[in-house]
């Protein structure tokens, strides 16, 4: 029997369209890059600074970037996390801690420069420098805050010579053998030293000053725990054990 018209019409077209080439997928994009974080820090460092100094002069190069007039916080702030710190709560010091609860803070920006500030008392407006030239030995250098203008190097190796022996740095008192340091005009160094084991507060017991800190009662002492605390991880990094105790 033949077969009807209609049914041969719909096999020929099925082998037309059988024959026709597949129409190629839509090509996949490549999938976007995630946006990098938002820094939504205040402080951070600007051109040509960076947040990680290993020199005195690296340390005021980006302080001099930051918005003024610049403040002590404000300088941690911008500081690269993770926070390297020791603290301790010795008040043996031209900066000294104001006890435990406000300890004064050892910040490691680099294996060469240590930041030393005081979270609350006489010396919280200061951040000193210690940048090491031997293993043993270190520049003093130190900012008084808040700053309206730009410093210089020499601003911060200035502020430390004794005003009655100028020849001399008031480090003198506690850091032995004290000599010019050739390399960097005005500069003096002496002997490194580390706070003693006793009088060292752990990083818990800072977090936990942080956690309970009531800013209508204490602005100021808060406005440090936050500059520390609320910008990145903190980690802990002890003294080269080697070094004398003071």
């Amino acid at each position: 029997m033949r077969a009807p018209p209609w049914r041969l019409a719909l096999a020929a077209l099925g082998v037309v369209t059988a024959c026709e080439p597949t129409a190629p997928e839509p090509a996949l994009e490549p999938a976007a890059e995630p946006a990098p974080p938002v820094d939504a820090r205040r402080c951070k460092p600007g051109p040509g600074a960076t947040g990680s100094p290993s020199t005195i002069a690296e340390a005021v190069a980006l302080t001099n970037t930051l918005p003024f007039p610049v403040t002590a916080e404000c300088l941690v702030e911008a500081l690269d996390r993770p926070l390297r710190i020791e603290a301790s709560k010795s008040r043996l010091s031209v900066q000294p801690a104001d006890g435990e609860r406000s300890p004064r803070v050892f910040v490691w920006t680099a294996d060469s420069l240590v930041m030393t500030i005081a979270v609350d008392g006489e010396g919280r407006d200061l951040v000193e420098f210690g940048q090491f030239v031997t293993p043993r030995r270190s520049i003093k250098g130190e900012l008084k805050f808040p700053l309206t203008a730009p410093a210089s190097l020499a601003d911060a190796l200035a502020r430390v010579r004794n005003p009655e022996f100028p020849n001399i740095t008031s480090c003198f008192v506690c850091h032995d053998r004290e000599r010019d340091e050739p390399t960097i005009p005005g500069a003096r160094s002496s002997l490194a030293l580390r706070p003693k084991p006793s009088s060292l507060v752990a990083i818990e017991a800072l977090r936990d000053e942080r956690e309970r800190c009531d800013a209508t009662v204490e602005p100021a002492r808060c406005q440090w725990f936050a500059a520390l605390f609320d910008h990145g991880p903190i980690e802990h990094r002890p003294f080269d054990p080697e070094l004398r105790l003071f």
